[in-house]
């Protein structure tokens, strides 16, 4: 006597049964094991039928339940089959044809995923081989400029710098910059100095260099000097609510907001170079319409010239830190 396998399952097919199985078998098969045969299809089905064929080409029972019916197992003829051979009911997931679409679903978009990669790696770095350089703090090198000064009609600039780190090991480093003159800008030009990744010191100094030319500011100072540079610099907001903000600092993060604070209350004027320390202007944008950056006049900006103990009482406390510059990522 057969186990009652299919006891509270009703079973429907999609089609035409294979060779292998006749109608006449699943009339028979299913209620010996105390299941039930629906036909035609009802609201009750708890499993469809169907071969693979009938699923690729989507028959009209296989299209009502893949739309509107997502808790009804769909299997293979195969699991009904075995299943009796066995006198056990066997896992469905092994016969599920919704398996099989979620497996060539998930192929597809690793192949999407890999040539939208190939694509980005000819402009940038490629998405797959790289990922977004973290610290010992967990700080993402993953930042934004923006410029909204439209009196200049340069409202909605933004650059996102990144420092990638190769996904393979030993590590290898890549910087590159992404210029969008707007939101969702699809004519996004990219700057990206190395023609290859190379070690850490060398990329990390291109990103501070680009971050310096940018906002005028010195890396070290992205917190000290916040918001204190003329709007038609870019401008840099660190992360708040106590996200890790980087190292290398100037002083403590504390030390940095309270002076900044206290800068920003006296209202002091700014003076922003355009010369590095060796006499020469610094232009990092090039053209567009050539893969690189468009430069821009208002673009280069050298370190600001400020004297923070003037009017600030000069802080003992913030004087006697010292800026960790570790060579080691």
């Amino acid at each position: 006597m057969p186990r009652q396998i299919f006891k509270n399952h009703v079973i429907a097919s999609a089609g035409p049964p294979p060779q292998s199985i006749t109608l006449e078998n699943l009339r028979r098969w299913i209620p010996m094991r105390k299941g039930r045969f629906a036909e035609p299809f009802d609201d009750e089905v708890t499993h469809l039928l169907c071969t693979h064929e009938q699923f690729k080409k989507r028959v009209p029972l296989v299209k009502q339940v893949l739309k509107g019916h997502k808790r009804i197992h769909i299997v293979h003829y195969d699991w009904l089959e075995f299943s009796a051979v066995f006198n056990k009911r066997l896992p469905e997931r092994e016969y599920s044809m919704r398996s099989i679409l979620a497996k060539k679903r998930a192929e597809q978009r690793e192949r999407n995923r890999q040539e939208n990669g190939r694509r980005e790696g000819e402009r940038g770095v490629n998405p797959t081989l790289f990922h977004v350089y973290r610290d010992r703090e967990f700080f993402a090198y993953q930042i934004d400029l923006t410029r909204n000064h439209s009196e200049d009609g340069e409202f909605g600039q933004r650059y996102m710098m990144t420092l990638w780190e190769s996904n393979a090991k030993p590590h290898l480093y890549w910087f590159t910059a992404k210029f969008m003159r707007r939101k969702g800008d699809p004519n996004a030009a990219y700057h990206r100095p190395s023609p290859c990744s190379g070690k850490w010191r060398r990329e990390m100094d291109l990103f501070m260099n680009f971050f310096r030319i940018k906002t005028g500011i010195d890396w070290h100072d992205r917190v000290l000097l916040e918001g204190t540079t003329p709007l038609s610099a870019f401008q840099y907001c660190p992360p708040k609510g106590g996200k890790p903000v980087g190292r290398r600092l100037r002083f403590s993060y504390d030390c940095c907001v309270e002076l900044n604070l206290e800068w920003k209350q006296q209202n002091l004027p700014q003076e922003i170079s355009h010369e590095t320390e060796y006499g020469k202007v610094e232009d990092a944008v090039g053209s567009a319409e050539d893969g690189k950056l468009d430069s821009d006049e208002n673009d280069d900006h050298g370190n600001c010239a400020m004297d923070l103990d003037e009017g600030l009482g000069g802080d003992d406390a913030c004087a006697t830190q010292q800026i960790e510059l570790s060579d080691a990522p």
